[in-house]
């Protein structure tokens, strides 16, 4: 079994999920290293035992999803879909697979719906620290607010500019106002 990335992130992915423990995150430390913003530096734990896989959600800022649905603890196998913040993943039984289709899905292309709004396009931590910039709080209060290191908070402040296409705090406020 294999865990492959879905979306343009360095780390070491395609990844082959032998028995074991893996601890996935941004750490060094980390079997599984997802270099993403959006990723907690211990993001999540994947158990590998026999027949049966486990993924746990290590208190993450962004949250750990299978098939979309959030999840704290639960089972996964080839065929899911596995979502570390904002970092997409498939299970797959090779390492060139970039991600599995149901039998029964249609090969005809739908219109795409329109793009998101800007606040769509944030995680829920990100969504945190744009209230707090909208409210003119500096990256120091904004960490000191949130508990987290001024480090953390600025690199959020970098993804949330690089993912909206922003390059200050102004352009941020304009957009999100023509946006919501």
């Amino acid at each position: 079994m294999w865990l492959v990335t879905t979306s343009a992130v360095k780390g070491n992915l395609p990844f082959c999920l032998e028995q074991g423990e893996y601890v996935v995150g941004r750490g060094k430390r980390c079997q599984i290293i997802l270099s993403d913003a959006t990723v907690s530096r211990r993001h999540a734990l994947v158990v590998c035992r026999r027949k049966l896989a486990t993924l746990e959600d290590l208190g993450s800022a962004n949250g750990t999803f299978l098939n979309d649905c959030p999840v704290s603890r639960c089972e996964f196998s080839i065929g899911d879909q596995i979502r570390f913040g904002g970092v997409h993943c498939a299970v797959t039984s090779s390492p060139l697979a970039e991600r599995i289709s149901p039998e029964n899905e249609s090969t005809f292309q739908a219109a795409k719906d329109p793009s998101p709004t800007p606040s769509e396009q944030l995680t829920i931590a990100q969504k945190k620290i744009v209230e707090h910039l909208l409210q003119g709080r500096s990256e120091t209060e904004i960490a000191h607010q949130l508990c987290k290191s001024p480090h953390t908070v600025h690199t959020h402040i970098k993804a949330i500019f690089q993912r909206l296409g922003v390059h200050s705090r102004a352009e941020l406020i304009v957009k999100l106002l023509r946006h919501p």
